[in-house]
């Protein structure tokens, strides 16, 4: 599971790690469309050698305090 932010320029979307904030091009940006610029949580397979990833699900990451209740 990944956490971090979807950006989108154009066709091309990408998602920054919240960890190390290296961003990693989405294979399937079907998959993200209308979380650009939100906060998320992936679950995906991540090919590090092409730093890509192919999401396979997406979570929106409540704010704030709200995850501990």
């Amino acid at each position: 599971t990944l956490k971090g932010t979807i950006k989108a320029d154009g066709d091309k979307y990408t998602f920054v790690n919240d960890k190390d904030q290296k961003s990693w091009d989405i294979m399937n940006p079907e998959a993200v469309k209308g979380h650009e610029g939100h906060h998320v949580e992936l679950s995906a397979h991540v090919y590090a050698d092409k730093m890509q990833i192919h999401v396979m699900s997406v979570k929106m990451m409540k704010g704030g305090d709200s995850m501990s209740k």
